[in-house]
């Protein structure tokens, strides 16, 4: 079931809605190419990025990649609830409680329990964790931008945005394609 924030941007994707090519048309492809299938680059790319990420983060902070992006978040956002910590990251619910369970007992978060549910927000020990993170995070990005203009880096995070919004009619995508 997609969340609300899913929903809206699935709706809105579906306003402009991009030229769909008939299946048939791959039936001459003999495989994919993964060098040049955009999906297989992008995953590739995010798992040696997010793996190197997260050795490092755990080497010098104590802490994995997924409690790094939450508390960059929170950060961001000052409190959240967990619902909102996965729809925002795209995580799942499990991670995301598993992170928050990790980063309370490590005293980085503290949670607060009120009528409206729990609201997670970083503590004062979390300050310089984050002040590392930002360091680590910028540091690398960076190095991953290298030899990239300006013009290029903000036409790359618009590509990047633009085929995020796409992503929920991926979701809706069913094998009624090819029936």
């Amino acid at each position: 079931m997609l969340s609300s924030i899913q929903a809206r941007n699935f709706r809105n994707a579906m306003k402009e809605k991009p030229t769909e090519r008939d299946p048939s048309e791959y039936d001459n492809e003999d495989c994919l190419h993964n060098d040049r299938f955009l999906p297989h680059a992008l995953t590739v790319a995010n798992n040696s990025y997010v793996w190197h990420a997260s050795k490092l983060y755990i080497e010098t902070l104590g802490i994995g990649i997924n409690e790094t992006r939450i508390i960059s978040i929170l950060y961001e956002y000052d409190e959240l609830q967990a619902w909102r910590i996965c729809d925002i990251l795209c995580m799942n619910k499990a991670t995301v409680s598993q992170s928050l369970k990790s980063l309370e007992k490590q005293e980085l978060i503290e949670i607060e329990r009120r009528r409206e549910g729990r609201f997670a927000r970083p503590t004062k020990k979390c300050e310089p964790v984050h002040r590392k993170i930002l360091q680590m995070a910028r540091s690398r990005e960076e190095i991953l931008l290298q030899g990239f203009t300006a013009e290029e880096r903000a036409k790359f995070i618009d590509f990047l945005n633009r085929f995020h919004k796409n992503i929920p009619a991926t979701l809706e995508y069913t094998n009624k394609h090819f029936l």
